[in-house]
């Protein structure tokens, strides 16, 4: 009888076992490719129409909202980039966090913006500084049309060596990152 009980007490476990987090509210960013964790289905051309129009499609697929991306952490950069009115303070989790809550097995990582513009982000320089993928800037979240719904952010006043660096890598009305 113990035996038995223990057989469905396991099988119980195995079963109550969640499947990936699903997203309550509207997807802001999309980690595809190469990732080990899915909450969603591979590319559809219906569905994904924007990615489509980007000529990317993928099999594997974890989507955030932003409750899902706040809860892996939510840290605070100060930027004041050469040509802006003022300093910003940012507000996100680094995208390191959000890549490995996806799983992301692979070398690189591909950032697309809404409007198609895409720039890589070195492995090196995620583990090196910590990269945001920011989703308020002074405590207002990034809105599509402006900035949002997310914006890759470098930490240039921390670092000396990123100071030295253009906004090629800085990708705003990001929604996409595909993982190879």
């Amino acid at each position: 009888m113990r035996t038995l009980t223990a057989i469905l007490c396991l099988l119980a476990a195995i079963v109550a076992v969640p499947a990936a987090a699903a997203p309550q509210g509207p997807v802001l960013i999309t980690v595809a490719g190469a990732v080990s964790n899915t909450n969603r289905g591979p590319f559809d051309p219906f569905e994904d129409a924007l990615a489509k129009a980007h000529d990317v499609a993928f099999e594997r697929a974890f989507a955030f909202d932003r409750t899902m991306l706040e809860t892996l952490g939510t840290k605070t950069l100060s930027v004041q980039y050469p040509g802006w009115p003022k300093r910003y303070r940012f507000e996100g989790p680094l995208l390191r966090d959000v890549l490995a809550a996806a799983g992301a097995t692979g070398t690189t990582a591909k950032v697309f913006a809404l409007d198609g513009y895409a720039a890589e982000i070195a492995p090196q320089d995620m583990r090196d500084y910590p990269v945001m993928l920011a989703l308020k800037k002074d405590g207002q979240p990034l809105a599509i049309g402006g900035s949002g719904p997310a914006w890759v952010v470098f930490p240039r006043d921390d670092y000396p060596a990123l100071a030295k660096r253009d906004d090629a890598q800085w990708v705003w009305s990001a929604y996409l990152i595909l993982v190879e």
